[in-house]
């Protein structure tokens, strides 16, 4: 049991940060446009279709993360919190 909510937490920091480098990407993206910054993205920048990549990473963690937890929830009838 103890195995199962590390693996989740991993799963949903995993998650999280997928998110948060997405939105950053796109409020970057924003903030160039509308203040006409130079905003650049130097660690991630070089990495072609990053914004598909990360959409669908973010997928490949959330989902697993979840399913365990609903198994969870079958076989003992609580959260795994």
């Amino acid at each position: 049991m103890m195995k199962l909510k590390v693996i989740t937490k991993i799963l949903d920091g995993l998650a999280f940060i997928c998110v948060a480098l997405l939105f950053l990407k796109y409020a970057v993206t924003f903030a160039n446009m509308m203040f006409d910054w130079h905003l650049r993205w130097y660690f991630l920048e070089d990495i072609p279709h990053m914004s598909l990549i990360l959409f669908i990473m973010l997928f490949v963690f959330a989902v697993p993360s979840e399913m365990i937890k609903d198994k969870h929830k079958e076989k003992t009838g609580r959260s795994l919190k």
